[in-house]
């Protein structure tokens, strides 16, 4: 009741503004006059019948009477304006008469005030609160909305799905030129919302995706890039949920399900869970060749983790998994076949679970306050993965003429995320 009665306040005294800012516009440009100026004899006329015609110049007397919108206005009226309707009256100025803005602390020639409409208030609401009520029971808000389909049925995005789910089935065989041409439509058309969400609601679809990006077929290296199998379902998978918050929630509700399956081409009888997590592992030597595959391989993990690390479900069975494990196992490779793959994790650490700015969900990783003893870290082996060697490995990085760039940004916030100043150095044997 007091902010309906301080606004209905407000209101008379904004209207109370304009109907003076009006008056004293006019009345600037020429005294008043002793009587209502002569009517012009020209007339506006809008149809046939002569008794709604009115003359083109307003012809004013003592009081206030309706203003057509094309009539001309002689100087020295007092007008009124009526705010809600837009209507104007005009009558002969009197400066006899009280001026209705003439009231202590508002201007009377140069401002207008816009009164927004009131909002209806409970009778017993006396808070401050200017929130609007959610009923009880209310859906939660959703910003995409539905997600409409197209006007017309895409037949070949149909078939494409038919395709790539018989890649995975058990007992039957797909033409890799059909399987390749799939692929290539649905990567095209994956892009979208709509179809992202048709993708990743169909855990069938899902299923041979996540095999063909596991699989290791020999024959696949020698394709160009683009063509390869494997990289285009990492790009279907990447595309259908990255910014796709209808996608990325249909891949929750198969998410278990989906990782305890195993894909019959391949020769290992592990499940997708394993397959998935262990991509990311560097176990190559060093230098080696098998390296560079070990590289190729985790960017196309990376690409798809990129956006289903925004899905809380996943990120905890990634962490439970030992996937920040890989990630700093990742970070600490030399050679430049990893630069790339090493910027994508910073990246991924940095927006998943550290910077806030960006989305990141805070307190989910780090896990502890705490710092592992540097001779721990420094020793090598399991323990100097642990995730309190973080800062050791970050900032041994981060030091020298060639350090990244994404290092000392990724150490800083790291260092925030345990209670510590962004940008404080400290020496190895300090940590």
């Amino acid at each position: 009741m007091k902010h309906s009665y301080a606004h209905n306040i407000m209101k008379r005294l904004a209207i109370a503004t304009l109907v003076a800012s009006s008056a004293l516009s006019f009345t600037h440009a020429s005294s008043p006059p002793s009587e209502s100026p002569s009517a012009e004899t020209e007339l506006i006329c809008h149809t046939d019948n002569p008794a709604e015609c009115y003359p083109k110049v307003f012809s004013a007397t003592e009081d206030f009477q309706p203003v057509h919108d094309d009539q001309d206005l002689p100087p020295g009226l007092h007008v009124q304006l009526d705010v809600q309707t837009g209507q104007k009256q005009a009558k002969l100025y009197n400066p006899a008469e009280e001026n209705p803005a003439a009231l202590e602390g508002l201007p009377v020639d140069r401002s207008v005030v816009v009164v927004d409409p009131e909002t209806p208030q409970d009778d017993d609401d006396d808070d401050d609160n200017d929130q609007p009520r959610i009923p009880p029971g209310a859906p939660a808000y959703e910003p995409v909305g539905v997600v409409k389909a197209p006007k017309e049925k895409n037949e070949g995005f149909t078939s494409a799905l038919e395709t790539v789910k018989k890649s995975s089935s058990s007992g039957t065989t797909v033409n890799p030129d059909d399987l390749d041409k799939a692929l290539e439509d649905l990567e095209d058309l994956s892009h979208g919302i709509y179809y992202g969400l048709q993708i990743a609601s169909d855990p069938a679809v899902l299923h041979a995706l996540f095999c063909l990006l596991a699989a290791r077929d020999p024959a696949q290296a020698q394709r160009p890039l683009s063509q390869r199998t494997d990289f285009l379902a990492s790009a279907i998978l990447a595309s259908s949920v990255r910014n796709n918050k209808p996608a990325l929630r249909a891949v929750e509700q198969a998410w278990d399900s989906l990782l305890e399956k195993n894909c019959p081409s391949n020769a290992s009888p592990a499940s997708l869970r394993s397959e998935l997590f262990s991509a990311l592992q560097p176990t190559a030597t060093a230098g080696s060749p098998d390296e560079s595959a070990e590289a190729y391989a985790a960017r196309l993990s990376l690409a798809v983790l990129d956006g289903l690390l925004k899905s809380p479900l996943v990120a905890a069975q990634f962490l439970a998994h030992g996937g920040m494990r890989h990630f700093l196992e990742i970070l600490q490779r030399t050679d430049p076949v990893w630069d790339a793959r090493k910027a994508k994790v910073a990246r991924i650490v940095s927006d998943v679970f550290l910077d806030e700015e960006v989305g990141a969900v805070l307190g989910v990783w780090p896990t502890s306050a705490s710092v592992t003893e540097a001779s721990v870290c420094e020793a090598g082996g399991p323990d100097s993965l642990e995730e309190g060697c973080w800062e050791y490995h970050l900032e041994v990085i981060s030091q020298g003429p060639d350090a990244p760039g994404w290092s000392q940004p990724l150490l800083d916030l790291l260092r925030r995320r345990r209670g510590e100043k962004p940008g404080a150095q400290r020496r190895r044997d300090e940590l």
